[in-house]
């Protein structure tokens, strides 16, 4: 079975504040989504069924000026960006998905780093049987260097992890392949009111 890959964005919890799906609400998703599609990030909406299968696949494709709110590194990128005809084709097609969840979820993929402690920087190492029972604001974990007790959603995950309930995911872009340009990151911080981040995924 081939890997699946995605950079996906997503509003950060400020420190003092509670971790709720509420914190996440912006002024209007409609518009947030007609700003990005006239700053062209975002193309045509799309929802279409793959052969052989019934969940409906939806997304949009990526706009005119995508290459320019996304800085692709390295030598020319091979970007898929056209709705694919064949199933097996999905698997490199470059688009966009914005996903919402009804509460905070923890987003992991077969990438994910060990984090490190805020305070100190020292590297964690906390089991995943732990981290499948994280609840918001509820886990802390100590730093065995400095003493520093942290919240999971407060360590540095180093752009291979992500805490939330609204994600913009940018699909078939490989771990470290292109980061969100601060003019794109500049934008949601406008219509959140609030810092955004992004992390790499491989599932």
């Amino acid at each position: 079975m081939k890997s699946h890959y995605a950079m996906i964005l997503y509003p950060l919890k400020k420190s003092a504040q509670k971790f709720s799906a509420e914190n996440e609400v912006i002024k209007s998703k409609e518009s947030m989504i007609a700003q990005l599609t006239e700053e062209g990030f975002l193309g045509d909406y799309f929802s279409v069924i793959l052969e052989g299968q019934e969940e409906k696949q939806t997304g949009y494709l990526v706009g005119d000026n995508f290459l320019k709110l996304v800085t692709f590194l390295g030598c020319s990128p091979h970007l898929s960006l056209t709705l694919p005809e064949d199933n097996s084709d999905w698997h490199h097609f470059c688009h966009v998905e914005i996903q919402e969840h009804s509460s905070p979820v923890f987003m992991k993929g077969l990438n994910t780093l060990k984090c490190s402690c805020p305070q100190c920087k020292s590297r964690l190492s906390i089991p995943l049987s732990k981290m499948q029972q994280w609840t918001p604001d509820s886990m802390e974990i100590l730093c065995p260097k400095c003493q520093h007790l942290s919240l999971v959603e407060d360590l540095k995950w180093r752009h291979s992890a992500g805490f939330g309930s609204f994600f913009i995911v940018i699909h078939s872009v490989y771990p470290s392949e292109a980061v969100p340009t601060e003019k794109l990151m500049n934008l949601l911080s406008l219509d959140y009111s609030m810092d955004w981040d992004y992390f790499y995924y491989e599932q």
